[in-house]
């Protein structure tokens, strides 16, 4: 039967002679494009804080909320779309403060991009803001070259910051009062920098292009240590809690002029040192088949416990689902065994959990759910008719805070409890958003002509009382999927608007 409505929307489709279904216009694009998207939830690791950035209408502002309440108040005040992102949003430890990153990376031409046409041209620069006073303070220039390169950290004193800049790692007082400085000149790029909990290293990668070292700066003396170096490329670093040991991912030395096509297998290790004498020891290592090969959501898996155990992320069974192992070594164990896939992946604030989202017992949602680092039955933390991402959990180590949608709830901010979710920021929703006017998508599950199971979203118009024309949105792939309700990309969650927008104009819409 769904393989029967398949083919008659693509008929439907193809007759473009029908007359459209005339509905009264309910809502207008701009109305259902206007609330703003939230990204990049994060807490504070000692204090009762959060914050995020709403995007809205491309004016991108971070915003906080406390516990218990949780009022939200935007921190800064850009106005105007000026096409200049703000990324990489991190609150010190103790909460006092903001750092991120503003404007876009350097193009072939290193220069950040300029779409109003400027007189002065934009700089992706390093901002930080006292939230007792509001005002952002320029920390330093950033200008890295790839998408996503950002990334600011915050010593656990909550004093020093330090970033990757022009192919090396830069420090600067929290508070203003110095100028940033270069901290090494290694050769090279250095990049991904991590502070040790007690403060006193930064651990980083050393990027040579055909192979890449992990770095541990002392900052008392200035030393440079390698750990473990050799040809291979080494990524990832993250430390242990008591600052002694760093694990970190270890793939092969680039192989020049390799065909892009055959696929071929992208093996890898599971590396740990110490990070005083650079002595290091294999713990895993992949096997060499496709399903064997580095996961897309390897590095932000990695995850270093405060129960002696390192979590990581391996695609070997035909799922990406995360794995506990002994930081001495030994057999992994399965954290989250089933015929699902994990995405988001932190750790709990006592660092003894994972929290993570996946579409387990719900294939075209995103539910978050619980699992211990040294296993256990994993723990449904939402479920139902909604869609979650972005988890948190505040340092009380009780108040879990998400990102979320439903099929006519656009994304917001939610505090999340035993039975519910509570919304933060309603007031930031326009008033003339049309969320009761919007359809919920019904899921289609179709076969292919060479037999693989397709999932897609048909929204059938409201009170539709007469055969109409039909579209077919077709986009991205597993990575790419598209859900029922309003997705936790941007892009998508654009692109879903439009679909309801369709249907408000008498459209059935198969969303694939």
């Amino acid at each position: 039967m769904l393989k029967t409505l398949f083919h008659f929307l693509l008929g439907v489709l193809g007759s473009l002679s029908l007359p459209v279904v005339c509905l009264a216009e309910s809502f207008t694009i701009e109305q259902v494009l206007s609330a703003p998207f939230p990204y990049d939830l994060t807490s504070a690791s000692h204090a009762p804080r959060v914050a995020w950035i709403f995007d809205n209408k491309g004016e991108r502002n971070i915003w906080v909320a406390d516990a218990p309440d949780f009022v939200p108040r935007q921190v800064t005040h850009y106005t105007g779309d000026e096409g200049q992102q703000i990324a990489s949003v991190r609150l010190s430890p103790d909460g006092k403060a903001i750092v991120y990153a503003r404007g876009t990376e350097l193009n072939k031409q290193e220069t950040s991009a300029n779409p109003l046409s400027l007189t002065k041209m934009p700089k992706q620069q390093a901002w930080a803001v006292n939230l007792a006073r509001g005002e952002p303070r320029l920390l330093g220039d950033i200008g890295c070259s790839e998408e996503g390169c950002e990334d600011l950290q915050i010593s656990p004193d909550s004093k020093t910051v330090i970033w990757p800049a022009k192919k090396h790692i830069w420090i600067a007082p929290l508070d203003g009062t110095k100028k940033s400085e270069q901290l090494e000149e290694l050769l090279g790029e250095s990049d991904t920098p991590r502070w040790s909990p007690d403060g006193k290293r930064i651990a980083f990668r050393s990027n040579r292009k055909d192979h890449s070292f992990i770095a541990v700066l002392e900052l008392a003396t200035k030393k440079i240590t390698y750990l473990a170096p050799t040809t291979n490329r080494d990524a990832s670093p993250v430390w242990s809690p008591d600052s002694k040991q760093i694990a970190f991912i270890r793939q092969p030395g680039v192989e020049f002029k390799r065909p892009l096509i055959p696929k071929f297998p992208r093996p890898w290790a599971l590396w740990i040192a110490d990070a005083q004498s650079g002595e290091g020891l294999e713990i895993f290592h992949s096997g060499y088949a496709m399903e064997d090969s580095l996961p897309l959501f390897a590095f932000q898996s990695l995850q270093f416990t405060n129960a002696g155990r390192i979590i990581f992320a391996s695609e070997k069974d035909g799922h990406n689902h995360l794995y506990s192992i002994a930081a001495e070594g030994g057999a992994p164990q399965l954290l989250t065994p089933g015929n699902f896939d994990v995405e988001d992946v932190v750790l709990s604030a006592d660092k003894r959990s994972v929290l993570y989202t996946s579409n387990q017992n719900d294939v075209d949602r995103r539910h978050i759910w619980r699992v211990g680092a040294t296993g256990g039955e994993p723990e449904a933390l939402t479920r139902g008719e909604t869609i979650e991402w972005n988890p948190v959990e505040m340092s009380d180590g009780k108040t879990l805070l998400c990102l979320g949608s439903t099929a006519t709830s656009p994304a917001m901010p939610y505090r999340v409890t035993s039975s519910r979710r509570e919304l933060i920021a309603k007031n930031v929703l326009p008033a003339t958003f049309p969320e009761a006017q919007l359809v919920t998508p019904k899921q289609v599950v179709f076969k292919s002509e060479d037999g693989l199971e397709i999932h897609g979203q048909l929204f059938t118009p409201k009170n539709q009382k007469q055969r109409g024309p039909a579209l077919i949105f077709t986009h991205g792939g597993p990575i790419r999927q598209m859900l029922l309700g309003w997705h936790y990309m941007q892009y998508y969650h654009n692109a879903y608007a439009m679909n309801q927008y369709l249907a408000s104009r008498g459209y059935t819409v198969l969303s694939v």
